[in-house]
């Protein structure tokens, strides 16, 4: 009921219906968590110190991850790039742009199914069952885009696997918004490709292109849509999955969310390690 109240007294537009959705995602979890009695915080966009921390390294571990698939992509002779007019200061000032303009989307994206879906599907029923259902809704969101494929469709319920796992790792909604934001950004401006088959962005001095076959290349729904993308996605998966520094941090732990890995495995360890101290 607010996405839609939202979306009728906004205008028309991609940020309009980002607006929508974070909202009533926000909205609709707060009340969800209300009522198992926690605060609004356990959703994982608290108040904190460490919320620009986090978003910050999840923004440099999504263009990290981002860049690896167009290294290889390119490598393999899937991308191109061809010059055009600009210059470095306007790259600058585009390349903050283009932050600014995708940061909505993916904070909404993360808060509706990362936020209390996940939480609640892993209380309910383990962390693998509600990483596979929240991952198949993600890819399931993005049929109706443009130059879709089923990789591509694959490929995007991959990446929902691996944010799921960062939130479960971290408890942070503002390190899985950041993971998703340098992906989209890396892809979208950095290359200058499609992102899901969208071309929203423009980046100067230079024009990025497919190669080839589309299931190496992504074709125009953009790296997305290469086995690439498949193979680094689940490589980083299981990376992050056990990563030892992928931890929540103190305000993480002290907004007591409904289920998270790393939370748990800490909360678990902490008397132990206590009693050996």
């Amino acid at each position: 009921m607010v996405t839609y109240l939202t979306i009728i007294l906004l205008p028309r537009s991609v940020q309009s219906g980002a607006i929508a959705m974070l909202t009533g995602s926000l909205v609709g979890g707060w009340s969800a968590l209300a009522l198992d009695g926690r605060s609004p915080a356990a959703l994982g966009f608290y108040v904190g110190a460490g919320a620009a921390r986090e978003s910050g390294l999840g923004l440099a571990l999504g263009v990290l991850v981002a860049l690896i698939v167009v290294v290889v992509m390119a490598l393999v002779g899937g991308l191109e790039w061809s010059s055009e007019p600009g210059s470095w200061t306007g790259w600058l000032v585009g390349a903050v742009g283009a932050l600014a303009f995708l940061a909505l989307p993916a904070a909404a994206e993360e808060a509706l199914l990362r936020g209390y879906p996940l939480q609640a599907l892993s209380e309910a029923w383990g962390a693998p069952v509600a990483l596979i259902v929240t991952s198949v809704a993600f890819g399931a969101a993005h049929l109706a885009n443009p130059e879709v494929s089923l990789l591509g469709v694959v490929n995007i319920g991959a990446a929902g696997l691996l944010l799921g796992v960062v939130y479960l790792r971290t408890g942070s909604l503002w390190w899985a918004t950041g993971v998703h934001l340098g992906w989209n950004w890396a892809h979208g401006y950095g290359a200058d490709l499609p992102v899901s088959g969208l071309e929203v962005l423009d980046a100067p001095l230079y024009e990025g292109a497919s190669r080839g076959a589309a299931w190496m290349g992504g074709g125009a729904f953009g790296p997305e849509g290469s086995v690439v993308t498949t193979v680094v996605v689940l490589a980083a998966t299981l990376v992050f999955w056990r990563a030892p520094w992928l931890q929540p941090g103190s305000t993480a732990l002290a907004a007591d969310p409904i289920a998270a890995l790393s939370i748990d495995r800490e909360l678990q360890d902490e008397p132990s390690g206590s009693k050996g101290a």
